[in-house]
């Protein structure tokens, strides 16, 4: 017998026990059941069929009919002869979904069910479609729990860790593409951290996603990414328009953050810690004393907030929360904001080089209130139609940008908080210090914006700016 064979016979065999101890009310605030680290890894990959037959059970076809006035994307015929004939846009959509409780507790897409008036759910061995509830959905993730009431108990899939999930790592993603249903496709893990900016239904650089080259097209968003070991490692939402083979899902531990808030709630209620955060680069490594970029680095602490009173500073670099390593901007951004409110978090921090362990309590943002964008250190007032054109934003100079730039405390000039646009193309970038423009000094933020004003339009812009501890000059026209 395989590797394979007894890995995932051990461990659905384990996923089965756990499941009726969860209907027998054991430990009633436990949504899905975890294999053990112990469990034995499987390396047969000849053996893919052993897997997708004891997964495919538990992976269901999600049906809506959406609201009046609301059109899904036509139905797709896989054997349709003449694709360019043009086809009548129906109210019904399709997409795909994994049981995680027995009883018929069921995980999607919320932008599966989004707009939809009514929902059901096609489970394998069942000759008819289940109406579903749903529990809880929530657009920032895009993640929704819905819940039937089967006739028999489902079978469920455990969910894994995507922490440890490695590039390179073997998944296989299971759903119901183009209208076909149970389909299995194989692939690597191709990258992880990834944001994508053109999903409507997803706000880009809220969490990082995995990105796979298995399969994955229309119908299996809601559907399981699967390791070998037949967990839920990923949730697959999403394929780039732009390439061939390339397809992203929502890493598992955001839907192990988001699914008891939904079970609780109906929704998810986002906490807040009060500071803007940015990636730790290569020209900050020896100034923070570290040995590389890791974990990010704290720009500016807002007053009377969880981050100022468990003493966070601006400067200092977050390497862990919540018992987790912090890898990027995204990676803090869910973890941040998907904890518990008023629950305190484990902070391990790097200041100055040195190793400090702090307590946050997360505060709760408010309920109607969309997410808020990232804080600004010039007091978040609106860009002036200027700076939007040129693209820079600037804050005041505090004492850690100066000693980035190689200024002591005493120093003046604005900070570099934003270059995108014409300010990114000169090569100005984030922790760039202005001191003078066109050869007038800068002494704070209101007089930068005096100076920049002043230039006419078709004259040149000097700026001189310091950089770790080394002087640029950039020299560019007015043409905005």
């Amino acid at each position: 017998m395989s590797m394979l064979r007894t890995g995932l016979g051990a461990g659905f065999g384990l996923c089965a026990l756990l499941s009726g101890a969860l209907l027998a009310g054991d430990e009633p605030e436990r949504l899905w059941a975890e294999l053990p680290s112990s469990a034995p890894a499987p390396v047969d990959l000849s053996t893919f069929s052993e897997l997708v037959e004891r997964a495919s059970p538990a992976v269901v076809a999600v049906h809506t009919r959406l609201a009046s006035g609301e059109l899904a994307e036509p139905a797709i015929d896989p054997w349709d002869l003449f694709p360019d004939v043009p086809r009548r846009e129906r109210p019904e959509g399709m997409g795909s979904g994994f049981a995680v409780r027995a009883d018929g507790y069921v995980v999607t897409n919320h932008h599966v069910i989004e707009n939809a008036e009514q929902v059901w759910v096609r489970v394998q061995g069942l000759g008819k479609r289940l109406e579903a509830k749903v529990v809880g959905s929530d657009a920032r993730s895009d993640l929704a729990l819905l819940k039937v009431a089967p006739p028999r108990p489902l079978a469920v899939l455990p969910l894994g860790d995507s922490d440890r999930l490695r590039v390179g790592a073997w998944v296989v993603a299971i759903g119901n593409p183009l209208g076909l249903t149970s389909v299995a496709t194989k692939g690597i893990v191709s990258g992880k951290g990834r944001t994508v900016g053109d999903l409507p239904q997803i706000r880009p650089g809220y969490f990082d996603f995995i990105q796979t080259d298995a399969a994955i097209d229309r119908g299996n968003s809601g559907g399981p990414l699967l390791n070998l070991r037949g967990e839920v490692v990923g949730v697959n939402t999403a394929i780039n328009s732009r390439a061939r083979g390339i397809g992203f899902a929502v890493p598992v531990n955001v839907t192990k953050a988001v699914l008891p808030q939904l079970l609780e709630h109906g929704r998810v209620e986002r906490s807040y810690l009060g500071i803007t955060i940015e990636e730790v680069t290569w020209e900050q490594v020896e100034a923070l004393g570290m040995d590389r970029p890791r974990g990010v680095r704290v720009t500016s602490v807002k007053p009377d907030t969880p981050a100022e009173r468990a003493g966070l500073r601006e400067g200092d670099v977050v390497l862990r929360f919540a018992g987790a390593e912090i890898h990027s901007r995204a990676d803090m951004g869910w973890r941040a904001g998907t904890c518990r409110v008023g629950v305190a978090v484990e902070l391990s921090v790097s200041r100055g080089g040195e190793r400090r362990t702090m307590q946050i309590v997360p505060a709760a943002r408010d309920r109607d209130a969309e997410p808020a964008p990232p804080e600004r250190p010039d007091g978040g007032q609106k860009p002036t139609p200027t700076r939007r054109r040129l693209g820079l934003e600037v804050g005041e100079l505090d004492a850690h940008s100066a000693k980035l730039a190689g200024l002591d405390e005493a120093a003046r000039g604005v900070v570099v908080t934003r270059a995108a646009g014409e300010a990114a193309a000169q090569g100005l970038r984030l922790g760039d210090v202005i001191t003078e423009i066109n050869g007038r000094p800068v002494a704070d933020r209101k007089s930068f914006l005096r100076e920049i004003e002043s230039v006419g339009s078709g004259e040149m812009v000097r700026l001189y700016v310091l950089r770790q501890r080394g002087a640029r000059f950039f020299a560019f026209p007015r043409n905005w």
